[in-house]
């Protein structure tokens, strides 16, 4: 009936299957949960203990593929109509969460249906400020707002999908760097007519990385998009970022904010790094690091 995803890159996931199994075998269904390894360096040994769980599976792969192409043969593996993809390091809110799902399944509301995604309240170190306050300001997004515009607000770190919709659309195995995969599979989502439905069922985020090392993704992140927007791939109005790079564009204005970078970067990643991150400084860093990217290519 349902197969649960997983896939896992350097994180611990013996608690997140430990908890899915419980309330799935008390929920009396068939039921199986994939877990695949993409090359991870630390933890696999630790996680492989999980194969004593009846219907649980880790495979290890020997070279990493990328968030995308990992999803797509989590599904290739599935046996059962209903996919539950969730990330490696969220926790479910509730002890019900499983049930909220299969009441979805019931319903036959819609074939996609989105939990969302929630943050402790206490504040982390203040190491790790960046990625908590990044996380509740952009990630943990009211239920009735996430209703109201439904494809704006997915994340695909706890979503609910029919097999047969998941072929049709897929992850896009041409992104392999970090960042964005969801906007390709969510506007595949928009171009064929799936409704998304937003569900209040939500996970934890567990994975609050470093500061330093969530900057660091962010900056992959905006490299990816600057290659993919060189590529004409995305388009600029579904992604704020890249709509306000281009209209800067339109003004001929590259020289200043590649230069606003390379001068006022490292007081950016003073005020990220600190306690009290700014997401408007957070914008502007990015912004303008894709236009120091412009002048690279140049």
């Amino acid at each position: 009936m349902l197969s649960i995803l997983i896939p896992t890159f350097n994180y611990p996931i013996i608690n997140l299957v430990s908890e899915l199994h419980s309330q799935l075998v008390l929920a009396r269904i068939k039921f199986e949960i994939i877990c695949i390894d993409d090359a991870s360096s630390n933890y696999y040994l630790q996680n492989d203990t999980l194969k004593n769980l009846k219907n649980v599976s880790l495979q290890k792969l020997p070279k990493n593929i990328g968030r995308s192409k990992i999803r797509n043969l989590l599904a290739s593996k599935a046996i059962y109509d209903w996919l539950l993809f969730l990330d490696a390091d969220v926790i479910p809110k509730d002890k019900d969460f499983i049930n909220v799902y299969l009441r979805c399944i019931e319903s036959k509301d819609a074939q996609v249906f989105c939990g969302g995604i929630a943050y402790e309240n206490k504040k982390p170190e203040a190491r790790k400020m960046l990625r908590w306050v990044y996380g509740k300001k952009r990630e943990e997004i009211d239920l009735e707002i996430r209703k109201r515009n439904p494809y704006k607000y997915f994340f695909g770190a706890n979503f609910l999908i029919h097999k047969s919709i998941f072929e049709t659309v897929k992850f896009n195995n041409q992104i392999v760097k970090y960042g964005y995969e969801d906007v390709f599979f969510v506007e595949d989502m928009r171009r064929n007519v799936i409704m998304l439905q937003h569900i209040d069922n939500e996970v934890y985020h567990m994975g609050i990385e470093l500061s330093s090392v969530f900057l660091h993704k962010i900056k992959q992140a905006m490299e990816n998009l600057h290659h993919l927007n060189s590529q004409y791939v995305l388009k600029s109005d579904k992604i704020k970022v890249l709509k306000f790079y281009k209209k800067v564009h339109s003004y001929k204005l590259n020289w200043v904010f590649s230069s606003v970078f390379v001068v006022f970067h490292k007081l950016f990643e003073y005020n990220l790094k600190s306690r009290w991150p700014s997401m408007f400084i957070l914008d502007v860093y990015k912004l303008t690091y894709l236009f120091l990217l412009d002048k690279k290519k140049n």
